[in-house]
Parts: C-alpha cells; structure tokens; sequence
C-alpha cells in the first residue's frame, strides 16, 4: 500500500492534471484549469453500450482465492475472511482507493516499473492524506490483469488506473462493469473501449487526422500513405483515408506493406511511377542526343542529371512506420526520385527519435506527437529522481495517478463517476490537453512538430483548451 504524508510531498509543477467544472463559477481561474468547454463532444460514438445502464449487469465476480496475496495485504487468509463476510476492507478508514494495475513481471515487467515510478511520482505531488494507491501485478498476460482486478475490488478501490496491454483491459472489462468501477487503461487501442474502461492512451488515428488537416491548410492537396498491413496499418489507413476526404483533397496512393518484407522498395518504386518517369527520361534523351544546337545540347545537360522526369501524383506522404522500417523508407524514397523538395513527407509520433534528424529524406518533414513542451518538466522530474529517462507511457500514469487524486478531497471522498471523468473541458497533463469520451477514448490536444537537424522544432502547437476556434 502506498500512503502520502504530507512531509513527503514534492513540490507541484505548474502546469498538471485537474478538471475544470463547467457549472462552477470562480472569479479567477485557479493554475490547474483549462479554460473554455464546448458544450458537444467532438466524436462519433459508436453506440455499442448504453453509459447510463445500471451497474452488475456484466459477468459476476469470481469468489476470491485467498491463497493468492495481494500486494496491498501480505496477510491473505485474514483478507479473504473480510471479503467473504463483506466486512468493511478499509477498517474503517475513508480514504480514496485507487487500484494500480501494472505488469510487475513478464515480458511487460521493464515499463511496469517505469509506470510505478511515476505513479509514485503522482502520489507524491497530489495525494492527500486519506488516498490510498495499491499497486497489483497484472503479470503481462490478460490472466493476470483478471486476477489482480479481482484483487483490487475486492479491497474495495473505487477506480483502477491501468491496465496497460489492449487484451488485459478488453479481460478485465466484465468485472468492472459488475463492480460499477471504471479504468484509465494505459493502451491507445480504440477496441478497448468499453463501459467502464476509457483508453488513455495517444491513438494513431489523431495524429493522422491532426497532420492530415494541419497539411492541407498549408496547401497539400494530393495525399499518399505508406503504412504496414497490420492492426495498427488498417487504423492509420482508416482515419487517413477520412481525413484526406473531409479536407475536400485528393487520395491519390495506399501502399501496405509487410513488416519485415524484401518488396518494399519495389512497392516504393512502383508508388513512385519509376520506370514510367525513368521511360520518360530516356525517350528524351535519345531524342536530344542526335541534335548540335545549343539549345537541345543544355537540355540534355540537363537530363543527365535526373533519374526521371516528371513528378510523382502526390503532393504530401505520410509515412507511418518508426525504427528500421522506417529507416529502409527514408533510404528507397530517394532512390526512386520522390522528392522531399516537391513532396511533403508526413508523419507520426513513431518519428519521434534522434537518428530521424540525420536522414536527408525526412529533413524538413513533419509528424503530430503531443507537446514536448508539457512532457519536458516531467522527464526532468523523473530523472532527478531515478536517474534515468522515463518510458513514453511513463506520462500517462502520472496523468492517470494524478487526476484520481485531485478528484479526491482530504476527507477521503472522490467522485469517480462516467459523468465527472467525462467533464467536456478537459484535464491539462504531461501530454498537453485532454478530455474522456462517454464512448470511452481520449481526445488530445497535438502538436505538429518538423524535423531540423539539431532538433524536432514545434511549428504548430498544441491547443491550451477544447474552446471552439473563432475568427
């Protein structure tokens, strides 16, 4: 069990987690708020649950095994006599009870540990003295995360922060349901959205939508996408395919590829009308060559040094793939003559690494990612801390641990219902600006950053609040 004395608190950072009440009336707004609602959440909600239904209608609790401990009660045997009798768990102490469902072992057990340090970082800076944090190991597996939320609600938590694997938060939906208790899953897997579990996590489909809608304001108008044919592939094609079409502009190349493929460059080549560009060239080469005049002459000094003549049929291409696919990408596009000169070259948060700077055909190029802005102050904290660089999902736990606390007051009572955690203005964290859907995903607020060769520059940044832009 985690407990927060006041002595160890560490000083707040001025720009963290609250909800702002779109009911109260303040004569100033206090450092945490965001200001400005908008009155009907953006977003299509996909109806397949009914949020007001009521409670326990789901798969009921599986009797506790009390010879399994948890992390919050080294005594067991004691524990599962509370259970059973339905004896009052807290012993007759109010306080706040959050459940952390963390992978403390398996193959997940590295970020675990990384998500309990901030978590902890979280506790420190918000909890009060009747808030209660009680971390359970959901082992990596969807088994586990059954286990360890059988765990947590039967010690009685009124809301669980995690977990962190889609099909661990898809496992453990039934029993939150029949509990009337609700989740901030670490995962950015849409599918895992459900009744009483809300996806925290940055999805791929708003930083397409984000960096689709930012480039045709600068004037793309022709779109292409190379993307991997896999889940997260078929959910960027997705949201691209809609975004490009809601900016009025034209879809003008897919390519879906395997991960790991040897036809990748000639998926490139072909996306790029190579040999018909290259065709091209050398019919008006051998066209040139059998004329003295000094006008043909220059022009085909001119061709020698082209690979191909004319352009390709796409004005901005998103590229959605990180590590060493992407590195193989940035390698072949210049190879076969799509250049970032004449083509702008798109991306996603997947860009966000150093090596990014060093490729020439990336340079130039932008990606939406939340702000490194709000994300800098934390990894700063945590480094001062732990030594050491935090996890990219390190920032949702903090946000998730600290907006449970904030929700909670110093007499131990919180208010963790779909209707407070669905407030429409939104929460400020270390990934900038976000709101809960009643359908159960995030919206954030991106920014859109180009890539320089010392830097990733911010060229248009996060909004500050879900207000409705007017001119």
């Amino acid at each position: 069990m985690f407990l927060n004395p006041r002595f160890y608190v560490l000083p707040l950072l001025f720009f963290i987690t609250l909800v702002l009440s779109a009911c109260q009336t303040i004569t100033a707004p206090k450092w945490w708020e965001v200001p400005g609602t908008t009155p009907q959440a953006r977003g299509p909600a996909p109806g397949s649950y009914d949020p007001t239904a009521a409670p326990r209608q789901g798969k009921e609790i599986v009797p506790w095994d009390p010879s399994q401990p948890t992390v919050a009660h080294a005594d067991a045997q004691a524990q599962s006599q509370e259970w059973m009798t339905q004896y009052d768990v807290r012993g007759g102490v109010r306080a706040a009870r959050v459940g952390l469902l963390v992978p403390l072992s398996g193959r997940a057990a590295n970020v675990g540990k990384e998500i309990m340090n901030a978590a902890q970082l979280a506790l420190f800076d918000f909890a009060g003295p009747n808030y209660e944090l009680l971390p359970y190991d959901t082992q990596s597996t969807p088994e586990g995360a059954v286990q360890a939320v059988q765990y947590a609600i039967a010690d009685g938590v009124s809301i669980v922060v995690g977990p962190l694997l889609s099909k661990s938060a898809q496992a453990i939906a039934p029993y939150l349901q029949a509990s009337n208790v609700n989740a901030l899953a670490f995962t950015n897997d849409s599918t895992a959205a459900s009744q009483n579990v809300f996806v925290l996590g940055v999805r791929p489909e708003e930083e397409v939508e984000r960096i689709i809608n930012f480039a045709a304001l600068q004037g793309s108008t022709r779109f292409a996408l190379l993307a991997p044919a896999d889940e997260y592939g078929i959910r960027v094609r997705t949201a691209f395919e809609a975004a490009v079409l809601a900016n009025g502009a034209e879809l003008s190349k897919v390519v879906q590829f395997l991960s790991g493929s040897d036809d990748l460059p000639a998926m490139i080549r072909d996306m790029a009308d190579y040999d018909e560009r290259r065709k091209e060239l050398l019919e008006q080469k051998a066209e040139l060559e059998g004329k003295e005049d000094a006008l043909s002459q220059k022009a085909l000094e001119r061709l020698e040094l082209l690979q191909t003549v004319g352009d390709v049929d796409f004005d901005a291409l998103l590229v959605a793939a990180g590590g060493k696919t992407l590195q193989s990408i940035a390698a072949n596009l210049p190879y076969y003559d799509v250049d970032p000169k004449k083509v702008r070259m798109l991306g996603t948060s997947l860009w966000e690494a150093k090596w990014v700077r060093a490729e020439p055909a990336l340079l130039g190029g932008w990606f939406a990612a939340p702000s490194a802005k709000n994300r800098g102050e934390f990894v700063r904290q945590y480094r001062s801390v732990y030594d050491a660089n935090p996890h990219r999902l390190a920032t949702l736990a903090y946000d998730a641990v600290a907006l449970s606390a904030v929700l909670a007051n110093d007499k131990g009572e919180a208010d963790y219902s779909r209707q407070t955690l669905t407030d429409p203005a939104g929460y400020l964290g270390r990934n900038g600006i976000f709101r809960l859907h009643q359908w159960g995903l995030a919206e954030r607020g991106l920014a859109v950053m180009q890539v320089k060769q010392k830097n990733f520059r911010e060229i248009s940044p996060a909004p500050k609040s879900f207000a409705p832009v007017t001119n």
